[in-house]
């Protein structure tokens, strides 16, 4: 009996989610449905919905669980009914909700081996390498799923939050594609000066909550943009930060909330002067959860071709992995996830 290994959870933690996941043996099923498929997992992502997940306060998770969003593998075995779709050895990048259909369950990623349905999969281009395919999903198709529902075009302003992060950086490339101007936020005076070297900008501020420096970099943002209304804004930190943020948002203006790496999970909202006086949208916005459940799969599939051009012809280019942890190292891998001064997303190196 062939058996792999996975890092699986059977507990929730709130205050300590790290903690939770162990390292441990199962058996790979030899026998499969006709519509199932067995991946030989690659490469995993260490995001910071992963540990998110170990909290408790993410829709789908059903204990036991195994832990990680999205990673690549090649097709190990494939269910009668898909034979003529599917080749072994191919390369696939595969997701723990379902991308495309309707999913109920996460099936984690942080595992040797296994078995999704077809719905899980997404075929990999030759042209496309591994690590890039890799962060497909969260980091690539949240911006642009963001810039299409936001229909942001030529002239249109967007504020955003973690700039410095992989999907603030694709944000930015996205804005010359389309035209928009970001105003982008980040808490370290290097990652700043890194930015306006690598895209040519200058709408960078480093804003980390602090409120000595609040006015000021506010006063600089409106200086930059003139008259301009900043109609458009997305926040991955929330707390002080979130709030700064919605304060700069121009009546009739619209803010995506998508995370909360402050660690504090609330935004202190105005419900006088932000949303009746000054008609401003507040919502919250997910990628496995907004996304995935409610958008056609054409339209899906039509995002992720989409998103492979820009790949292949380096319109978008995405910085390059930062720490790459063999499975059974995966502590030390979250750890480093969470690392404020890391330099570029962290992986977890499965079978192969």
């Amino acid at each position: 009996m062939v058996t792999g290994r996975e890092i699986s959870y059977r507990k929730f933690s709130e205050t300590h989610p790290e903690d939770v996941f162990e390292l441990v043996r199962v058996a790979v099923p030899d026998r499969i449905g006709p519509r199932e498929i067995t991946v030989q997992i690659k490469k995993a992502m260490v995001h910071p919905c992963d540990i998110g997940c170990a909290t408790g306060l993410v829709n789908g998770i059903k204990l036991p669980a195994v832990g990680g969003f999205e990673a690549i593998g090649v097709v190990e075995n494939v269910g009668e009914s898909l034979v003529n779709h599917y080749q072994l050895g191919q390369r696939v990048h595969v997701c723990a909700t379902h991308i495309f259909g309707s999913w109920k369950h996460w099936v984690g990623v942080w595992r040797d081996y296994c078995v999704f349905p077809p719905e899980a999969l997404v075929a990999i281009p030759d042209q496309i390498d591994d690590e890039v395919a890799a962060q497909l999903f969260v980091n690539v198709m949240t911006p642009y799923a963001m810039v299409k529902e936001m229909n942001l075009g030529v002239d249109d302003v967007l504020l955003q939050t973690a700039a410095g992060s992989v999907v603030g950086r694709v944000m930015i490339q996205l804005g010359k594609i389309f035209g928009f101007r970001t105003l982008n936020i980040v808490r370290r005076r290097e990652t700043a000066e890194e930015l306006q070297d690598l895209y040519k900008i200058d709408s960078v501020y480093v804003y980390d909550g602090n409120d000595d420096d609040r006015n000021i970099i506010s006063d600089k943002i409106s200086q930059d943009v003139g008259s301009a209304p900043i109609k458009y804004a997305i926040d991955a930190v929330s707390g002080s930060v979130g709030r700064f943020c919605l304060d700069l948002l121009s009546p009739g203006g619209v803010i995506y909330y998508y995370g909360a790496l402050s660690g504090d999970y609330s935004v202190n909202v105005d419900i006088v002067t932000h949303l009746c006086r000054h008609d401003k949208l507040v919502r919250g916005w997910s990628i496995q959860e907004h996304w995935l459940r409610n958008t056609p799969d054409k339209v899906k599939d039509e995002y992720i071709r989409s998103i492979w051009s820009l790949l292949i012809n380096k319109k978008v280019i995405l910085p390059p992995i930062g720490e790459t942890y063999a499975l059974e190292d995966f502590y030390k891998a979250i750890t480093a996830s969470q690392r404020a001064d890391k330099r570029g997303k962290v992986m977890l190196s499965c079978l192969g």
